[in-house]
């Protein structure tokens, strides 16, 4: 199961989305992974987490309530249907 991770990008007002698995209750391989979905936040531009190991619903909530602040292509990617070849 995906789980995923927001955070917030050093110097700005931006936070990003990291995906990573849920390994058990609140427990997730996010910080494994080096860049947002979006790959426009490496983790050493970290300033903080603001919610961790949330499965995609959790995170939609979550971000709608956050609005403008979260980065629109990380935000799209809990939304869009990929098409498998």
């Amino acid at each position: 199961m995906k789980a995923y991770t927001l955070k917030k990008k050093e110097d700005t007002e931006e936070y990003h989305l990291f995906e990573g698995n849920l390994l058990g209750i609140k427990k997730c391989d996010t910080n494994l992974v080096k860049e947002s979905i979006c790959k426009m936040m490496s983790l050493d531009e970290i300033d903080g987490n603001i919610f961790t190991c949330e499965d995609e619903d959790q995170a939609r909530i979550k971000i709608a309530k956050i609005g403008k602040q979260v980065c629109g292509v990380c935000t799209s990617h809990l939304y869009a249907n990929y098409l498998k070849e």
